[in-house]
C-alpha cells in the first residue's frame, strides 16, 4: 500500500497550480497524495485528479478568525486521518500539521514557498509579524524536513532557523515527464528517509 502524505495549504486548491505539480510528481513517484485546501463560496468545482483533494468550509473568510478557524479545522482533520508524513505549506498551516504530526509520530514536512513573515501583509501589522515570527521560532528548526523554492531563500531560512532546507524550483512542467525548466529534474528528494 503506498505512504499517504497530506500536503496542506490555507487556499482554494482549484487555482494551486504549484500545489498541482507537486501533488501530481508525488502521485507518479508512487505515494498517495491528499491535498487540502479551503472551500470558500465562490469556490468552482474540483476538476479529476491522480490524488485526493479536500477543502474545508469555514464560516471566516479572512482575518485572525479565518486562520483561528481553519488552523482548528485543519487539526481535527489531520488527527481523524492517517498519514505517513503530513506536509505544511508555508506557516500558516504549519502548527496544526506539526501537533498532528507529533501526535501521530510521523514527520512533519514544511514547504515555504514565500518568506512568510517578511511578505507585505504581515510586515505592515508589526503584532501579526510577532506572532508569525515567534511560531516560526518555535517550530521551523523542529520540523524533520524542509524545502522552498529557491537557492536564494533557502540560504536565507537556513540562517534565520537554523534548518537546512532543500530546494525544489517552482518551474512550470513541460511535456509529461514533469521535467521543468531546461529538461532538468530534482537530483534528491527532501523528503525525510523512508520516502525517498
Amino acid at each position: 500500500m503506498p505512504q499517504r502524505i497530506i500536503l496542506t495549504v490555507t487556499n482554494d486548491i482549484v487555482y494551486d497550480q504549484r500545489m498541482q505539480r507537486i501533488c501530481g510528481s508525488l502521485s507518479r513517484a508512487g505515494y498517495e497524495v491528499w491535498l487540502v485546501g479551503r472551500l470558500r463560496p465562490q469556490s468552482p468545482p474540483l476538476a479529476p485528479a491522480g490524488w485526493r483533494q479536500v477543502r474545508l468550509r469555514c464560516y471566516f473568510e479572512s482575518g485572525k478568525l479565518f486562520y483561528l478557524e481553519y488552523n482548528l479545522r485543519l487539526l481535527f482533520f489531520l488527527l481523524t486521518h492517517t498519514f505517513a508524513a503530513a506536509s505544511a505549506v508555508d506557516l500558516d498551516t504549519l502548527l496544526p500539521c506539526f501537533v498532528a504530526a507529533r501526535l501521530k509520530r510521523k514527520p512533519c514536512l514544511y514547504d515555504a514557498h514565500e518568506y512568510f513573515t517578511e511578505v507585505p501583509e504581515v510586515v505592515r501589522r508589526p503584532m501579526v509579524k510577532k506572532i508569525w515570527e515567534w511560531l516560526a521560532r518555535l517550530l521551523v528548526p523542529r520540523v524533520d524536513a524542509a524545502y522552498t523554492v529557491g537557492e536564494g531563500l533557502g540560504k536565507l531560512l537556513s540562517q534565520r532557523y537554523g534548518k537546512p532546507f532543500a530546494v525544489v524550483r517552482n518551474v512550470p512542467a513541460r511535456g509529461r515527464g514533469g521535467e521543468g525548466e531546461g529538461g532538468r529534474r530534482r537530483s534528491h528528494s527532501p523528503l525525510p528517509g523512508g520516502f525517498e
